[in-house]
Order: C-alpha cells, then sequence, then structure tokens
C-alpha cells in the first residue's frame, strides 16, 4: 500500500484497504512527496497511520504548494527548515512564500547557498530582503561552478560571505570561461591548479589556453593524467607543447582504461613511460584487446591474477581466452569461476567447458 500510495493509485489503494492490508506512515509521506492530494485526503479520512513531517518538508521541496496548504490545515505534524530550503533549491517560489508567511520553522542558510547554486536570483533575492539567515560561501561557489553570472554578481554586490578559489576551479571544471574571466577580473580569490586540472581534463580548451595567458597557477600533472583518462588527445598534445608538467604513471593507465591505443602509444613514445598492472586490468575490465596486445609487445605491464578477473568481471569471454592464450603460468582457475558465477555465464561455460577450472558443484 505503501508503493501505490507514493505512485498515487487510489483505487489500488482502497481495495488494498478492502483487504486488510497493512501500510506504515509513509504512504501519506510518499503520496504527498509526489503531489498526489486525493490520495493524502483519503488515507487521513479512512487509515489511521498519519504522516510525518516528512510530509510537508518533501511536498515542499518538490513544488507541491496545495498539498503544503492541505497538510498544513488538517494535519498537526508539521515541518523542518527542509521544506523551505528544498523549495528554495528547486526554485518553487511561490511555496517559500507561503511558508514564511503561515510556518514558524524558517530556514537555514542552505536556502540562499542553493537558490544560489541553481541561479534561482529573485529567490535569492527575496530570501536577502525577508530573512534573516543569509548564505556562506557556498552561494557564489555554487553559482560560479554552475555558471549563473548574474547570480554571481549580485551576491558580490550585495552580500559580504564572498567566495573561495572552489569558485573559479569549479567554474573552470563546468568549461564556463565567461565566469572565470568574471572572477579574475572582479574578485581576489583566485584559483589553484585544480582550475586547469580541470578544464583540462573535461576538454575545454578555451578556458585551458585562457588559464594559462592570464593566470600563473598553471596545473599538474592531473591535467595530462585526466586528459588521457577522457580522450582529449587534442588536449594531451597541447598541454605538451605548451606545459611542462607532463604526465605521470596514471595518465598510462588511464588512457589503457578508456580504451585509446593512440593516446597511449603517444605518451610511451613521447615520455618513454611504463606503466603498471593496472593498465592491463583496466584494458581487461574495459575489452580492449588492442590496448593488451600493445602492452604485452612493449613489455610494459604483467598479467597477474587481477587481470583475468577483471575481464571475467567485465563479462569479455575473449579477454579471457587472449589471457589464457598468452600468459601460460596458473592463473587461480577456482576463484576465477567463482567471480564468474557471479558476473558472467559464457565465461563459466568456457571456462569449464576447456578444462581451464572444474566446477566442483557439478562434479
Amino acid at each position: 500500500m505503501d508503493q501505490a500510495a507514493a505512485n498515487g493509485f487510489l483505487e489500488m489503494i482502497q481495495w488494498l484497504h478492502a483487504n486488510n492490508a497493512r501500510c506504515t506512515a509513509n504512504a501519506m509521506n510518499s503520496a504527498a512527496a509526489n503531489g498526489h492530494l486525493e490520495t493524502v485526503k483519503w488515507l487521513h479520512m479512512n487509515r489511521s497511520e498519519g504522516c510525518e513531517r516528512a510530509a510537508m518538508d518533501q511536498a515542499a521541496v518538490n513544488g507541491h504548494l496545495e498539498v503544503v496548504k492541505w497538510l498544513h490545515a488538517h494535519r498537526s505534524e508539521g515541518c523542518t527548515t527542509i521544506a523551505m530550503n528544498g523549495a528554495a533549491r528547486r526554485g518553487a517560489f511561490d511555496v517559500v512564500k507561503w511558508l514564511h508567511v503561515n510556518r514558524s520553522e524558517g530556514c537555514t542558510n542552505k536556502a540562499m547557498d542553493n537558490s544560489a547554486m541553481n541561479g534561482h536570483l529573485q529567490i535569492v533575492q527575496w530570501l536577502h530582503q525577508h530573512r534573516s539567515e543569509g548564505c556562506t560561501t557556498a552561494a557564489m561557489n555554487q553559482a560560479a561552478a554552475n555558471g549563473h553570472l548574474e547570480t554571481v554578481k549580485w551576491l558580490h554586490e550585495h552580500r559580504t560571505e564572498r567566495c573561495g578559489t572552489a569558485a573559479m576551479d569549479n567554474a573552470a571544471l563546468n568549461g564556463h570561461l565567461g565566469m572565470v574571466k568574471w572572477l579574475h577580473a572582479n574578485r581576489e580569490e583566485g584559483c589553484n591548479t585544480a582550475a586547469m586540472d580541470n578544464a583540462a581534463a573535461f576538454g575545454y580548451m578555451d578556458v585551458v589556453q585562457w588559464l594559462n595567458e592570464n593566470r600563473q597557477e598553471g596545473c599538474t600533472t592531473n591535467a595530462m593524467d585526466r586528459a588521457a583518462h577522457q580522450g582529449k588527445f587534442d588536449m594531451v598534445k597541447w598541454l605538451h607543447v605548451h606545459r611542462n608538467e607532463g604526465c605521470s604513471l596514471l595518465g598510462m593507465n588511464n588512457a589503457a582504461g578508456a580504451g585509446r591505443l593512440d593516446i597511449l602509444q603517444w605518451l610511451h613514445t613521447t615520455y618513454s613511460l611504463g606503466c603498471n598492472n593496472q593498465a592491463m586490468e583496466a584494458a581487461a575490465f574495459g575489452g580492449h584487446i588492442d590496448i593488451l596486445d600493445f602492452l604485452k609487445r612493449e613489455g610494459l605491464a604483467s598479467c597477474t591474477a587481477d587481470v583475468s578477473i577483471k575481464a571475467v568481471a567485465g563479462g569479455h569471454l575473449e579477454i579471457l581466452q587472449w589471457l589464457f592464450q598468452h600468459y601460460p603460468e596458473p592463473i587461480p582457475s577456482a576463484r576465477l569461476l567463482r567471480i564468474a558465477k557471479r558476473h558472467d555465464l559464457y565465461c563459466v561455460d568456457w571456462l569449464v567447458r576447456t578444462g581451464r577450472a572444474v566446477d566442483y558443484e557439478m562434479v
């Protein structure tokens, strides 16, 4: 009955009720959260389980003002600050204002923080004027991260909480070059190496180039390592030409796991880097047989039992077959078979049928 109430299936609820089914307070809680007012009313009239403060909280969070009003008028549980905080985060301005006028629970500084995060500037301004909770540095940090420039400008002009380096770091992470430029010109917090690292990881070339030309923080090997993981070959090559941090063994491992043989070969040739067994494990899990061929041919990684286990966990029978073909050293078949049973029956069948492992449960 709880699940039926959550979905607003009133006829089913009535049938279950007639057949002596049970429910809990979660029935009305969930119905309220999902805006099923008629279900809430029926449960109130016909059941005794009632609800909890979560009913009004979640109805408010999800913007169901009529449900909030009804609960306020007919139930005594009330709500918590979660109601206004969540409504502000969602942008349910009508709910925020109604709660302010009709309830006493109020909100916390999360209301302004969260509404700023999602760019609900009108709510931010209203909270500033009508409430005293204020905000924290999270307001500008998160608004900047999500590219809400007008909200950031308003906070800059009307609030004193400031921001941190996370503002520019995460604006760069999400590719918001306009935001990065504005913060650079108007704020003094600056950024960390995470800004360029983050932008490089997701291929935001314009952001990386601007940071390189206008900021002094630079980047770390994480920039190229993570760009390799995301398959951003152009970024990898740009960093090689314009920066001197290079990459680490992690970059090789990342390229292997991403199945980017072109990047893996280039990094190996350019930086004379090797990799470790994690590269082979990641390639096996991803089903990248061309990567495994390259790693074996160049002698860049050895095969351990974990490699075959990753192949099985990824459901790659062809990789498992390749491993047995190229690495004659014993692989712990009993353990492998146990793992295969949890992940891939084709691998189980092949292991048993070819005599690579004995299924003692079938003997």
